[in-house]
């Protein structure tokens, strides 16, 4: 078992450096969840607006990734990956250091467009270099590790975060983000490779006869149906995870249920940890037997999560709602991407990924304000139901429109 581990080591160095330089990014990322709602009133925000300027915090972070998402894709095709893949967490570092020394609300969303910027830079180059390394029989199975790397530290960070807040202070939380983000950096300035060019382009031949390597424009991937298809489930579920995970469900726990930080963040550590039991199987089945067989079931069970917690009324249902969510997102998670990846023209990778983050982020974007909207005017229950609606729509749409890239065997249509 250490001879085939350290074998596959060898063979994916790229993926395995970059999923543990993942982890470290997203146990920080995922610290600061359970302390949100408690230390925007800290800054002076009144109880009554906390939805409102809690959606704002999260969709401004939203806006800047949706912002930086093209030109990181554009950056990464001129300068490399590296630079970005290095440059984003640093960002983010800082960013989160300032966030602990806020004194004002403004300051934090201002850090926190700071964070959103950072964060497109290292994404973005990450799923160009999992893309571009991977093909169609390994994509979902290489998607899964950096997925799961992901949800790991995804899984900590809340439980994690919601503790320090609670014994050491939620200023103390951004400190601990801030380290682990410094923590990636290094880790990755030591470890990461530029990968640009690893890929040889297919040739194109010109009107002069010459043959060149080409890269595809912004519109390729706009014309391909499949491909606005994935992004339109890709765009619901960070609507859902940005609006109704991280935004309305610590509400919920806070305002119906009275309950601590701590039993906060163990809750969104539950979300979490069911996708990192379900996520390498995914992938793996994803390869073997089509995307679609697991995109769409996972959506389905996510918007009955959502469901769930809408019409809960204790802790226990808290918690199942928490598992259901997870065992959704948990086949759903990285599933889309490897699709998008699959349907991107040769040589498009980093315009495609790019636009898919684009698509994503939209939704991490109109997410949280929305939902926090309508939270403030109908109650909890009203963002709920109307994104479990959203998320099932959309992968509906999916089901019935789009075609399936992986056929049984996990040959490449």
């Amino acid at each position: 078992m250490p001879d085939r581990a350290l074998s596959f080591f060898r063979q994916n160095e790229v993926l395995v450096t970059l999923s543990l330089g993942e982890l470290l990014f997203m146990m920080g990322v995922g610290f600061i969840g359970p302390i949100m709602p408690p230390y925007i009133q800290s800054l002076g925000v009144e109880a009554t607006a906390t939805g409102t300027k809690l959606g704002l915090l999260i969709t401004i972070y939203g806006a800047a990734r949706a912002a930086m998402d093209i030109p990181a894709g554009q950056f990464a095709q001129k300068l490399g990956r590296r630079p970005l893949l290095i440059f984003g967490p640093l960002v983010v570092a800082l960013s989160a250091l300032a966030c602990g020394m806020a004194t004002d609300y403004w300051q934090l969303v201002l850090f926190r467009f700071l964070q959103g910027l950072g964060s497109a830079l290292f994404s973005v180059a990450a799923i160009i270099v999992i893309s571009e390394l991977s093909t169609p029989a390994n994509r979902g199975r290489d998607m899964s590790i950096y997925w799961g790397c992901l949800l790991i530290g995804s899984s900590l960070g809340p439980t994690l975060g919601g503790f320090i807040g609670e014994y050491f202070g939620d200023r103390e939380v951004f400190f601990c983000f801030s380290g682990l983000s410094f923590l990636t950096t290094l880790w990755l300035c030591l470890r990461i490779p530029e990968t640009k060019g690893r890929v040889s382009l297919p040739k194109v031949s010109t009107n002069s006869g010459s043959r060149v390597n080409t890269s595809p424009g912004l519109r390729a991937p706009l014309r391909n149906v499949n491909f606005l298809l994935v992004s339109g489930v890709a765009l619901a579920t960070l609507f859902t995870l940005s609006g109704s995970q991280l935004t309305i469900v610590p509400l919920l726990g806070y305002e119906r249920l009275d309950l601590g930080r701590g039993q906060i963040g163990l809750c969104l550590t539950l979300v979490a940890v069911m996708q990192l039991i379900l996520v390498f199987i995914a992938g793996r089945l994803s390869d073997r037997f089509g995307r679609k067989l697991i995109i769409v079931p996972g959506g389905i069970i996510a918007a009955l999560g959502l469901v769930m917690f809408a019409l809960g009324n204790s802790y226990s249902i808290y918690l199942m709602s928490a598992v259901i969510l997870g065992i959704g997102r948990g086949f759903s998670g990285p599933v889309p991407t490897a699709y998008a990846a699959d349907v991107a023209p040769p040589g498009g990778y980093e315009n495609t990924m790019a636009l898919y983050r684009l698509a994503s982020d939209i939704g991490f974007v109109l997410g949280p304000i929305t939902l926090g909207l309508l939270k403030d005017a109908y109650g909890l229950n009203t963002p709920l139901f109307f994104s479990a609606a959203l998320l099932f729509l959309t992968i509906a749409s999916f089901a019935f429109l789009a075609k399936e890239t992986v056929h049984r065997g996990g040959s490449s249509s």
